[in-house]
């Protein structure tokens, strides 16, 4: 299931919300929700770095938000950089 245009702006808001304004546009540009599948979804931000930094502390936070938005159990967050992603269609 791909998350819609406004559940994709729901899920960015919920972040912003949790985390704080400061950190969510430090982090965050560009972010990108994946489908959910299997308890698992791929999201996408700007670069490597930013990648790493949210995996090692800010995977709980995206899997709460995602699943408060979509109604759908997240088990497994896998945060990429865009430059790895793959064309939706939608």
């Amino acid at each position: 299931m791909l998350p819609s245009m406004p559940q994709q702006y729901a899920i960015q808001a919920r972040l912003n919300f949790m985390l704080g304004a400061e950190i969510y546009d430090r982090l965050f540009p560009g972010f990108v929700c994946g489908p959910v599948l299997e308890g698992t979804v791929s999201v996408f931000v700007e670069d490597e770095h930013r990648a790493s930094v949210i995996a090692a502390g800010y995977c709980w936070h995206v899997a709460a938000a995602i699943e408060s938005v979509l109604k759908r159990a997240v088990r497994h967050v896998n945060v990429l950089p865009q430059e790895i992603r793959r064309p939706q269609v939608r």
